[in-house]
């Protein structure tokens, strides 16, 4: 299956009513997991890289290389994704070095700022082909290599009014989920959203911990999109803390495995099983 554009993947979860699920990985042995589950459950998904996993993993071109080789080889569709990203000079290098699918995050800055510099980012994403998803209130919590804040919930009447401005492909909002385990969906305000942005995509950022019931009752009520990342970076440091000798390499397969069963756990909830 060729490596996909975002855009794709998020038609596609519209057209069926699920969620394609967006993992951020810090490292190969964590990308292999999560496409080890996805090719499992023949499932969609985006690798998706903040700006703490860039450090980690060697920057961006790295990260566009991996995860660029990885989706080529796989037979899934799998977009590789910019997660988080508040300079528009690291979108501009994050398209030239082959990302499918960026994100703006400006949900920290005043309204107008928020509108005006998500503008500038739609086109860039325009001009290299790619989609673009934006941030709306402020998800909060704590995770490397995101801004933090306390939680602002995402208005209705402010998402019309953003997404008319902006021509957004996707918008993340803030319905009461945080960056971490943590977090209860507000479904009645995902509804509203919805009908707001008149039907547009929109995305759930910390979706680890988040009770499967309440997520697929998330993906009826208009999720297209849901970010983990907490969930598969523990179950991958629990696995590596119970290495025993001095070859890491089986302490590395079994934190492989340990993080597509969980990604296996959140592709089932979100749908998102059997659609590749």
């Amino acid at each position: 299956m060729p490596l996909v554009g975002g855009r794709e993947l998020l038609f596609e979860a519209e057209r069926l009513g699920y969620a394609v699920p967006g993992f951020n990985v810090s490292n190969v042995e964590m990308a292999l997991g999560v496409i080890d589950a996805g090719e499992a459950r023949r499932a969609p998904l985006l690798l998706q890289f903040n700006a703490g996993n860039l450090d980690h993993i060697g920057g961006l071109a790295v990260a566009a290389a991996l995860g660029r080789t990885l989706a080529q080889r796989a037979s899934i569709p799998i977009a590789v994704h910019l997660d988080h990203g508040t300079r528009l000079d690291r979108l501009r290098e994050a398209a030239g070095a082959g990302f499918t699918s960026l994100m703006f995050d400006g949900s920290t800055a005043p309204f107008e700022q928020n509108v005006r510099q998500t503008r500038e980012a739609y086109a860039i994403a325009l001009a290299a082909e790619v989609a673009l998803e934006a941030e709306l209130g402020h998800v909060g919590g704590r995770e490397p290599g995101v801004s933090t804040s306390e939680m602002v919930l995402t208005e209705p009447d402010a998402a019309s009014r953003f997404v008319e401005a902006t021509r957004v492909d996707a918008l993340a909002v803030s319905v009461g989920t945080a960056h971490g385990l943590a977090g209860e969906i507000n479904l009645d305000l995902v509804a509203a959203l919805r009908a707001s942005t008149r039907g547009l995509p929109l995305v759930l950022h910390g979706g680890s911990g988040v009770r499967p019931e309440q997520l697929r009752e998330a993906v009826r009520a208009g999720i297209r999109k849901v970010n983990v990342s907490t969930e598969i970076h523990a179950a991958f440091t629990a696995a590596v803390a119970a290495a025993e000798g001095t070859d890491p390499r089986p302490a590395l397969r079994r934190a492989r495995a340990a993080v597509a069963e969980a990604a296996s756990a959140r592709i089932e909830a979100l749908g998102a099983a059997l659609r590749a």
